[in-house]
């Protein structure tokens, strides 16, 4: 391409005012100027162009401004034919390459390759004075291909330049549109996350949208998601990413150490993002939780096991006098299982008559629970885990009052789903705190919890290690309760199944040399 080509492509759709600023121009196709002239109400009735002034008098500053300032110009244009009742300039036609998604693929794949040459200068031509660079002869080879388009658009009666400007602006880096960046990050997301854990992130995006509405004066958007995927990564400043822990703790009321749980999805993607060359680095959200971290432990005393003496109250006390409500079955049958399983709430709550293993005896006489990947933590949580004869009466009458042959069906229907996600774990998550204040006192808050259960039982896993039951290994304790193993061996060499006997031995020895003789006459009772 001549020095003088490179230049008259420049300066498209530019011109000098009087004054000597820039301006930029939007022709009307012929066959919509009676249209226009309408929607703007000239007094000849037909409007061939649109001009604005890019306010400058700086060519190299005009051609920057140029993209942008069409793009709003057509946007208005668009806007004022919509409100006086006829079509956008270019109807809604698009060509099938123009699709948002294959576009948005095409000018990712033009950055990867815009960012794998070299940008050092290697040719020189002396007669034009122009200098070269691998890489500005594939940005010339893409403006081409996008000239060659916009001319197919452009012949055919359509905006061509629309398609150009959103292009290129996404192929050199200068905007990711967020709804890239959502697409990509959730699809792989879901090959590896929980369900619940997918529901959380919805649950940060969903207040990180909230957010972006109210750095921009704007009121809480009616799509959440629609308003975040529209968003421009580029185009949020560093200084409101920073602000948004503050604004969760002091606008949406949440701790230092929910607010933090907010933000590590948001460094998730960032991290994904900046692998796969959608974004550059650095990603603004490292070190974002270091100092939450810190406020969450002062504000916030460690939340420990249950002592023997409230285990027994705990025990003892009938959950259906706590109040008139329907929660007391519930209750009690999962405080048992928990205790004897490690399992968190929602693991026990979606139980349902399939995930229940060895009814036959097949592998030995103990039952278990089997917790999926749709209901797992994470992937570490995908257990199986043997039902101590003490607490497998519970799950023999609620196999009965579900229905044996009806696999999909819960045995825990008292707790219905809620929350983000749809969890069952999450009214029941709301009404234990009431229980527990009943029988231990508001004292209690912030130091025990339903988790306290699962804290208990690997209280209980150590001290029958420590009295001599075999099984009880700290591999065997982190199989169970669905932790990945600190040791390199178990975590990396070791069979993530150990196999059902011994698990059943830990189980037992668990309960054996664990369990305080007291707690355990208190379930047989």
């Amino acid at each position: 391409m001549t020095k003088k080509a490179l230049e008259d492509d420049d300066m498209h759709g530019l011109r000098r005012t009087g004054g000597q600023a820039y301006s930029v121009r939007l022709s009307i196709p012929r066959d919509r100027w009676a249209d226009a002239g309408k929607a703007f109400g000239t007094k000849t009735g037909i409007k061939q162009e649109v001009v604005r002034s890019l306010g400058t008098r700086e060519k190299q500053e005009a051609i920057r401004r140029r993209d942008k300032a069409l793009a709003a110009m057509r946007e208005d244009l668009d806007a004022k034919l919509v409100a006086a009742g006829f079509l956008p300039i270019h109807g809604h036609w698009k060509p099938d390459w123009m699709a948002e998604d294959r576009m948005l693929s095409e000018a990712l794949e033009a950055r990867r390759q815009i960012g794998s040459v070299s940008d050092s200068v290697d040719s020189y031509d002396k007669e034009t004075g122009v200098s070269e660079s691998p890489r500005d002869r594939v940005i010339e080879g893409m403006d081409s291909f996008l000239e060659d388009r916009a001319q197919e658009l452009e012949r055919a009666g359509k905006d061509g330049d629309q398609y150009r400007v959103r292009f290129k602006e996404i192929a050199l880096g200068n905007q990711t549109p967020f709804s890239l960046l959502l697409d990509r990050w959730m699809k792989d997301r879901e090959s590896y996350a929980s369900h619940s854990v997918i529901s959380l992130d919805r649950a940060t995006l969903n207040h990180f949208s909230r957010y972006l509405a109210d750095s921009q004066g704007l009121g809480e958007p009616e799509d959440l998601m629609g308003f975040l995927r529209a968003q421009t990564v580029e185009e949020v400043p560093e200084m409101v990413l920073g602000g948004f822990s503050e604004w969760l703790m002091d606008d949406r009321g949440l701790s230092a150490k929910t607010a933090g749980n907010r933000i590590t999805p948001l460094k998730v993607m960032w991290d994904f993002a900046i692998q796969k060359h959608i974004l550059k680095g650095p990603n603004p959200w490292v070190g974002a939780t270091a100092g939450l971290k810190r406020k969450a432990g002062k504000q916030k005393p460690d939340v420990r096991p249950f002592t023997e003496e409230e285990l027994l109250k705990l025990l003892q006390a009938d959950p259906s006098k706590c109040k008139r409500w329907a929660w007391g079955p519930a209750i009690s049958d999962m405080m048992r299982l928990a205790l004897f399983t490690g399992a968190r709430q929602n693991e026990l709550a979606t139980l349902t008559v399939e995930r229940i293993l060895n009814r036959d005896g097949a592998e030995g006489p103990l039952w278990g629970i089997q917790v999926t990947a749709e209901e797992a933590k994470t992937m570490n949580s995908v257990r199986r885990i043997p039902l101590h004869p003490l607490v497998q009466p519970i799950i023999a009458r609620r196999l009965i009052e579900a229905g044996e042959e009806n696999l999909d069906a819960p045995l825990f229907p008292d707790c219905m789903p809620g929350g983000p996600g749809m969890r069952r774990g999450y009214y029941f998550a709301k009404r234990f705190p009431d229980f527990r204040r009943w029988v231990l006192g508001r004292e209690s808050d912030k130091i025990v919890d339903f988790h306290s259960f699962r804290r208990s039982f690997i209280t209980f896993f150590e001290q029958a290690n420590a009295n001599g039951a075999s099984a009880c290994t700290e591999m065997v304790r982190d199989r169970l309760i669905g932790h990945e193993s600190k040791s390199l061996a178990g975590n990396t060499y070791a069979a993530k199944d150990l196999g059902w006997e011994l698990y059943s031995r830990a189980i037992i020895g668990m309960a054996e040399k664990g369990i305080p003789e007291a707690v355990r006459r208190a379930l047989s009772a």
